[in-house]
């Protein structure tokens, strides 16, 4: 076992030892950025699987802006709720980030004749009309960019998981909000740039409810880690501590991940503990990938299967069973343990991130580590 410092994360949402790629994403922000200082404001929405990075990409852009005067960029990782809460998250974060008394925001806020809910059964202002949403965070945006210091400053909202706050009707509306009031406060020649994260297929659900509110920003796909880069990615940092992986566990390590940030985290982390005489060949990754793969299985895959209705298992039992990584749907309706039109619950399996949706009818399982759980779980080999 070997007793060396790991360099490898087992955790998502934090910055590996060695933050490698992701070039033309950071190049693209600092884009928009520099059109956003020079009067033109941009938006973007990151999107892709879990564990593709997207989190650690808004914190590394966050990093690289630091010392940048007159530039500030907050991260806003955001969590289920109303839009009251929203407010608040906004409102809360802005304040912790320019270091300013949450009590001065929400004064000033009050002054400009917001009325919102704070806090239970608490009003900013009884005797102020309520104030519509929009018109709301446009004026809580507003007071913020009007405490930032600088004759020409540059606001940056990073917000996390928009996929949470998309759960009901309600917060569904919260990006065709966001829109008008960035839209006017734009046209009013505040320098904000808003840039968001979410799922995979975050772009498809905002159409569903607000499809003018994708005008406003622009869809960037977070894709995996290229071979060379997970290379980067394992090898720097391990042979910081005098531990090299050989190229074919590379290899390996790429095609069960399939390039996924996080799937490389965890499988170098385990195979790093069993290095033997500071290398780590194919003997050790057979040894590191069982408990690689019951990590994830207690932390993600067991509860997604363990949920999954009985109809959705046997489709499940279909791809394990195929040789082929992508099925049609004619495979699937016609196989002999489907008795009813499967439709509806092959889209239940899509919005549950049990499978993908490729193209009109093509199908594929998340990826390739939750297909090894699956077939470890059903004792196939």
């Amino acid at each position: 076992m070997n007793s060396k410092k790991n360099p490898f994360k087992r955790r998502t949402g934090v910055l590996p030892s060695y933050f490698t790629g992701r070039e033309d994403e950071l190049e693209e922000l600092k884009d928009i950025f520099i059109s956003t200082k020079e009067g033109d404001p941009g938006n973007i929405i990151i999107y892709g699987p879990k564990g593709i990075g997207k989190t650690c990409l808004l914190i590394k852009f966050q990093e690289e802006l630091k010392d940048v005067e007159e530039v500030y960029a907050i991260r806003i990782p955001l969590v289920e709720g109303s839009f009251t809460d929203i407010y608040t998250l906004i409102v809360d974060k802005c304040a912790d980030s320019l270091d300013i008394k949450v009590s001065s925001f929400w004064d000033s806020i009050k002054s400009m004749g917001v009325n919102i809910s704070y806090g239970i059964g608490f009003t900013l202002s009884r005797e102020i009309p309520p104030t519509s949403p929009s018109v709301a965070i446009e004026k809580i945006l507003k007071v913020i960019y009007k405490k930032l210091k600088g004759k020409d400053p540059v606001l940056i909202l990073l917000f996390d998981d928009l996929q949470r706050i998309l759960i009901n009707e309600d917060t569904q509306r919260v990006l065709s909000i966001l829109q008008n009031a960035l839209t006017e406060l734009n046209l009013k020649g505040l320098k904000i740039m808003f840039v968001a994260t979410g799922a995979y297929d975050i772009f498809s659900r905002i159409q569903e409810h607000t499809d003018s509110a994708v005008r406003i920003f622009d869809p960037y796909e977070l894709r995996p880690l290229t071979l060379e880069e997970v290379n980067d990615a394992i090898n720097i940092p391990s042979k910081k501590e005098n531990v090299t992986f050989t190229q074919e566990v590379i290899k390996r390590i790429y095609e069960i991940s399939e390039g996924n940030p996080y799937y490389i985290q965890v499988i170098a982390h385990n195979c790093f503990q069993e290095a033997n005489e500071n290398r780590v060949t194919l003997v050790e990754f057979d040894k590191a990938f069982p408990t690689s793969l019951n990590f994830l299985s207690q932390r993600e895959f067991r509860g997604m299967y363990e949920n999954a209705a009985n109809e959705e298992k046997k489709i499940l039992d279909i791809f394990i069973e195929s040789d082929s990584d992508i099925l049609v749907y004619k495979e699937i309706k016609e196989n002999e343990n489907i008795k009813y039109e499967p439709s509806k619950v092959l889209k239940t399996m899509v919005e549950k991130n049990l499978i993908l949706k490729k193209s009109r009818g093509k199908y594929k399982l998340r990826d390739k580590m939750f297909k090894e759980y699956l077939k470890k779980s059903n004792n196939r080999n």
